[in-house]
């Protein structure tokens, strides 16, 4: 599910003008009944929905006289004002999308994670995932959420096809060889990075993971965890890796004014050589150019970096069962429909890489494959701003890469900026 978006001030003034409850789809008619279970996330495309749609069907099968009511979103209400808005509302989700992490954590926090320990067992549901697979949705030893799918949010995907005409035979390794790679792009007129960073959360996680190899993964918790400043020497030293990349005209100059759907159509355009984004994008390359030779190569290593130069940037999703909610074993019966061997077969087929057991492998796509992997290969994972952390915090990041990325401002004057709206909040 393309569902990584982070906070920033211009959405909350579009926000605003949009009605709370986003878009509303039923799968039949009305909710005039008691038996209506409502499914609450951010708009994942239509062939997540075509598949959404059957895992309805099913549950209706098994459960006749009752509905499903999909309460789908913008990506961006959904995750910052949207979900909150649901949950308070006269009619509110019985199940609903989420982040593992201080995400789960607030909604256990503020009531709204069911204990579904007992019933992850007692249903089978528990028996469509491998031993471990909630170990990131358990709090406390009660698990809190289904996952439902664990992506790498930032790796670096590259036109084979570019990297050939120009000369580049492999995908780079280190920092230094990637700029070296850009100077023989920009050189053909080529350029080389395409983002769409208007929503802010592109470049965040990025250069989040840029930031923790520079200043190390323990300082970068520490900095979002408020435990040390935003603009600490280490950042400060980091977030001039954005600069130069601006100074050296590496990045599209629109981006910070295009969405990240934008910023995707330039790179299956043929109009930049390399697009930094999570594995969700394999989904849209299957639908907006399937013909694309696409691979990718993880955050190249950073000669001097404080942090572990093989770390990936991931997380964990999935959907939480209401704890306010009086459906919550119908609730489960859905989520064990939705992933069933046969839905994750067509999940599989539909881009997406479920955390359940897969119930045809065939299915699964060589780089969905590779993704997995990787999430297996036991790197360090670091977690994105916008989901391992406060939103507020995240913001002001995100804003000061944006306005570095922009040259509108230097490292220090956007991480000073950065820390004083974060010590006056």
């Amino acid at each position: 599910m393309n569902i990584k978006k982070s906070f920033t001030s211009k959405s909350l003034l579009i926000l605003t003008m949009v009605l709370s409850l986003g878009v509303t789809t039923a799968c039949s008619k009305a909710d005039t009944a008691d038996k209506v279970l409502r499914v609450a996330y951010g708009s994942g495309g239509s062939d997540a929905q075509a598949v959404w749609d059957e895992v309805a069907t099913a549950f209706k099968a098994n459960n006749p006289g009752w509905d499903v009511q999909f309460q789908v979103q913008n990506d961006d209400l959904y995750e910052t004002i949207g979900l909150k808005n649901l949950l308070t509302s006269g009619n509110p989700p019985d199940v609903y999308f989420e982040w593992a992490g201080a995400r789960l954590q607030n909604k256990l926090a503020d009531g709204y994670a069911a204990d579904i320990t007992d019933a992850v067992s007692s249903s089978g549901l528990g028996a469509e995932f491998n031993d471990g697979a909630f170990a990131a949705t358990t709090i406390d030893g009660k698990i809190r959420m289904v996952p439902y799918t664990s992506d790498v949010t930032n790796v670096i995907w590259y036109n084979k096809d570019i990297f050939a005409k120009v000369g580049i035979t492999a995908a780079p390794t280190t920092w230094a060889q990637m700029l070296d790679d850009c100077k023989k792009l920009k050189a053909a007129g080529i350029t080389p990075f395409s983002i769409g960073n208007k929503d802010l959360w592109v470049a965040g996680n990025w250069f989040g993971h840029l930031y923790s190899r520079v200043a190390g993964d323990a300082l970068y918790d520490q900095v979002l965890s408020k435990q040390k400043p935003m603009n600490s020497p280490e950042f400060v030293k980091a977030l001039q890796y954005v600069a130069d990349l601006h100074a050296a005209g590496y990045i599209n100059a629109s981006a910070n004014s295009i969405t990240d759907n934008e910023g995707y159509s330039l790179f299956f355009q043929n109009k930049a050589a390399m697009l930094p984004i999570g594995s969700w994008i394999i989904s849209n390359q299957i639908k907006d150019a399937p013909n694309m030779n696409m691979s990718w190569f993880n955050l190249p290593a950073i000669d001097g970096g404080a942090g572990d130069q093989g770390s990936i940037m991931a997380v964990t999703t999935g959907y939480i069962v209401n704890a306010k909610s009086a459906k919550q074993d119908k609730a489960v019966d859905f989520l064990k429909s939705a992933f069933s061997a046969d839905m994750v077969a067509k999940w599989s087929a539909a881009g997406i890489t479920p955390v359940a057991k897969a119930g045809d492998s065939a299915m699964m796509d060589l780089l969905s494959k590779s993704m997995v992997d990787l999430l297996n290969s036991g790197a360090r994972i670091v977690a994105p701003p916008d989901t391992g952390y406060d939103l507020k915090m995240a913001d002001a990041l995100n804003t000061a890469t944006s306005e570095v990325l922009d040259g509108v401002k230097t490292p220090q004057q956007a991480l000073d900026d950065a820390q004083t709206k974060v010590s006056t909040q």
